[in-house]
């Protein structure tokens, strides 16, 4: 059905629902099936996810926006803005696991749509369909659109600058104002980073196809830096306002020491990121070297033609590998690594690879290419090898908190999904059917991770944080301090302070229990011996339950 309107002092516009509509319309039934289905239908894993979420919960109950508090002390870890998005959503859905999770999946959603716009735009509705498939059935990608962290909101304002930058070169050069407005965003949510990144990224681009000036050397940049700052810059003045040195000390620490220096023991080795990609952007990894390869020859045969023509098919691939390529490098270099720091390159991966699936689905020659077929076998070989690998050594793959764990009949259920669909995908490959082989990959992953929320993840949560949660149930509203041990879901969902003491603040632990009659304390059985041995005679310690890991005992303070 169409519709006619008229524009004000223009010829009469006609609308209709066509393909297009209906491919992006079924793509955002995939994204909410695959980051909202089941949001909130487990705990929050312990360490990262509770530390936001409480410290929001915080902020709502102090009724203090600016500084940030996690178990009622100072947390200056990160900027404010992704406690305020979860602090929104606390307000509008309530305090809960989907609540604290809300804004990380909508983040992924954006960055899916956006990804899928913008290919559309500069190439084809079925190159942005592509690419958006592919970057939401990432493994990795699915996993953080679904964590309360910040990882998936830095990465949605990322690349919004990166996006809008490449809009500003060779669209409209006022673009450089949206990317003002995302980089503003950027550094509310984790600091510098979130605009020198990009930056750099589009400054290598505008160098390489020979229009830095008119790209980077023009007023609509300073014009940009003024956005940023107007969103970004009064929170930091409020927050310096109100706590001084100790706010300063701490923006130094989490954005330049991070880099220069290993924060909190995340130490990785220098190839940490190639497993974390391999891994991460499954199923996709093994035709990466088919982009590659691609846009390798493009480049070595005509690269100043296809700058020269304004190819798109060519200058899209060729600002995503660079995206991908200097988040990579960067963080490589840096010396903390976390797994998630090379999340906001997802994106790029996705167009880079999306461009090789596309070229191949257009391409008319009647025989399949090996490129594609081949490591969609190995795909197969790897599903189905890393899969029983997975089921027969589950407990030793997941952290020591799941020591125990053993799988069900839904881990071989995902492994015989996840064999049939790839081989499905391999045939499909062989006989030159590009889109059904790429929609039945995509659609393998969206049915194996609904397999997974209803049978495999509620299994790890109960390994990881069954323990603790019944402990904290058992406790009730009674004091308790942890020993030796982090567990902030303990924070959140006791919505207390939940101390924690390691051997050396003996006289400060001594103190806290000598504080009331009776006090819960949790720990490793491991640990029992030196608590033993730190606590004076005087005081009745009692265990009162004690699992593989974890003990939790009750300690009486001494008599006068």
């Amino acid at each position: 059905m169409a519709s006619t309107f008229k524009v004000s002092g223009s010829s009469p516009r006609r609308f209709s629902f066509n393909f297009r509509h209906i491919k992006l319309l079924a793509l955002l039934a995939f994204v909410f099936m695959l980051f909202f289905y089941k949001l909130g239908s487990y705990p929050l894993f312990d360490m990262d996810e509770p530390r936001y979420a409480e410290a929001a919960r915080e902020m709502l109950e102090r009724g203090n926006w600016i500084t940030p508090y996690f178990n009622y002390e100072l947390r200056f870890d990160k900027p404010v803005f992704f406690y305020w998005l979860i602090a929104i959503a606390y307000k509008i859905f309530g305090i809960s696991e989907f609540s604290a999770r809300f804004f990380s999946a909508m983040s992924a959603t954006l960055i899916v749509s956006m990804v899928y716009l913008f290919g559309r735009h500069w190439i084809s509705g079925r190159y942005g369909f592509f690419a958006g498939l592919i970057l939401a059935s990432s493994i990795m990608f699915v996993g953080l659109s679904r964590m309360s962290i910040t990882d998936m909101t830095l990465a949605c304002f990322m690349t919004g600058i990166t996006l809008s930058l490449f809009m500003a070169a060779h669209r409209d050069i006022r673009w450089w104002l949206v990317a003002g407005v995302f980089a503003g965003l950027a550094v509310l949510t984790k600091g510098p980073v979130g605009i020198v990144v990009p930056g750099a990224i589009f400054t290598i681009y505008t160098l390489l196809i020979g229009d830095f000036k008119r790209c980077l050397l023009n007023r609509w940049l300073p014009m940009a830096l003024l956005i940023c700052a107007a969103i970004a810059v009064p929170w930091y003045v409020l927050a310096y306002q109100e706590n001084g040195k100790i706010f300063l000390d701490a923006l130094l620490f989490h954005n330049m020491t991070r880099f220069s220096d290993v924060v909190s023991g995340h130490q990785q080795p220098l190839y940490f990121y190639v497993i974390v990609l391999l891994v991460g952007f499954m199923p996709w990894t093994l035709y990466l070297p088919t982009a590659i390869r691609r846009l390798w020859q493009q480049a070595r045969t005509s690269h100043r033609a296809h700058i020269q023509d304004k190819n798109f098919n060519y200058l899209v691939p060729l600002y995503a590998a660079l995206w991908v390529a200097f988040i990579f490098t960067f963080f490589t270099v840096s010396h903390t690594k976390l797994l998630t720091y090379i999340l906001p390159l997802f994106p790029g991966l996705a167009l880079l690879t999306a461009e090789a699936w596309h070229a191949e689905s257009l391409s008319a020659k009647a025989r399949a290419n090996r490129w594609f077929v081949i490591p969609a076998w190995l795909l197969m070989i790897t599903s189905m090898t890393g899969g029983l690998v997975f089921i027969l050594n589950m407990e030793k793959l997941l952290p020591r908190e799941a020591l125990g764990i053993v799988a069900n009949e839904y881990n071989l259920v995902a492994v015989l999904l996840l064999v049939t669909g790839t081989s499905l995908v391999a045939w499909l490959l062989s006989q030159k059917r590009i889109a059904p082989a790429l929609l039945t990959q995509a659609g393998t992953m969206g049915v194996l991770i609904v397999v997974a929320l209803h049978g495999i993840i509620p299994n790890v949560s109960r390994a990881t944080q069954g323990t603790m949660l019944e402990y904290l149930r058992k406790i009730g509203n009674e004091p308790v301090v942890l020993f030796e041990i982090q567990r902030p879901s303990l924070t959140f969902y006791g919505q207390r302070r939940v101390p924690r003491y390691v051997n050396t603040d003996r006289a400060q632990l001594i103190e806290t229990l000598n504080g009331n009659p009776k006090t819960f304390v949790i720990t490793r059985n491991q640990h029992l011996p030196v608590l033993e041995r730190l606590l004076p005679k005087s005081m009745q310690v009692d265990v009162l339950d004690k699992d593989r890991i974890y003990s939790l005992l009750s300690v009486s303070k001494a008599r006068p």
